[in-house]
């Protein structure tokens, strides 16, 4: 008989998993500044950009700006609050834009 906590973890583990696959699935805005060929303010996507993915190898935190749609509140609070995680990533990729890149 299957103890209680193995039952509990493997239903956790299939939740986790689930969710994976959603996140993989769902649009997801740049709110990044507009960057030629990696990303344009604002713009949805279903996937991001093999051109961004190279970007994001030189710069990690540009990924950050890829967000679920429902998170542009958010987002956008701390773009304007000029601070938080967000902010951060937008400060990197504008010096990415500045330098062309690396």
């Amino acid at each position: 008989m299957p103890r209680k906590t193995d039952t509990a973890e493997a239903v956790k583990e299939t939740e986790t998993q689930a969710a994976a696959e959603e996140v993989k699935q769902e649009n997801l805005m740049y709110v990044g500044s507009t960057i030629p060929g990696i990303g344009i303010q604002n713009r949805v996507y279903t996937e991001i950009p093999e051109a961004a993915k190279e970007a994001c190898k030189d710069v990690p935190e540009m990924r950050n700006l890829f967000i679920p749609v429902i998170k542009y509140p958010l987002a956008e609070k701390m773009l304007r609050e000029r601070k938080g995680y967000i902010f951060s990533a937008f400060r990197k990729a504008l010096e990415y834009k500045t330098e062309g890149g690396k």
